[in-house]
C-alpha cells in the first residue's frame, strides 16, 4: 500500500509538501498494516482529483482528510463510493 499511497501523491503537484509531512498524516491497522486513516497536510497537493485516482484502490481506507489542498475543478468523484466505510473531509 505504501507504493500505492506514492503513486497516489505522484497524480498532483506537490512541490509543497515533504516526504515527511505528506508521511505523518497515514495511519495502518497495527495488525495488517493496511492504511485505514489518510490526512494530507495543508496545501500538500494541487490538481485535479480524478476518478481514475490510485487513492481508490486503498478500500480499507475509512477516513481520509484532504482538505485545505487545492483539487482545481475537480467534482466528487463517484469512485468515492466504492470505499464503503469511507469518512470524507474536502
Amino acid at each position: 500500500q505504501l507504493h500505492t499511497l506514492k503513486q497516489f501523491k505522484n497524480e498532483f503537484d506537490s512541490r509543497g509538501c515533504n516526504q515527511t509531512d505528506y508521511f505523518s498524516g497515514v495511519r495502518c491497522d497495527n495488525t495488517t498494516g493496511l492504511i485505514m486513516e489518510l490526512q494530507i497536510p495543508r496545501g500538500c497537493l494541487s490538481g485535479t482529483l480524478n476518478s481514475n485516482s490510485s487513492l481508490f484502490s486503498l478500500h480499507h481506507l475509512y477516513h481520509l482528510d484532504l482538505s485545505h489542498n487545492d483539487f482545481t475543478s475537480s467534482s466528487l468523484p463517484s469512485a468515492l463510493g466504492n470505499l464503503n466505510r469511507l469518512k470524507v473531509w474536502l
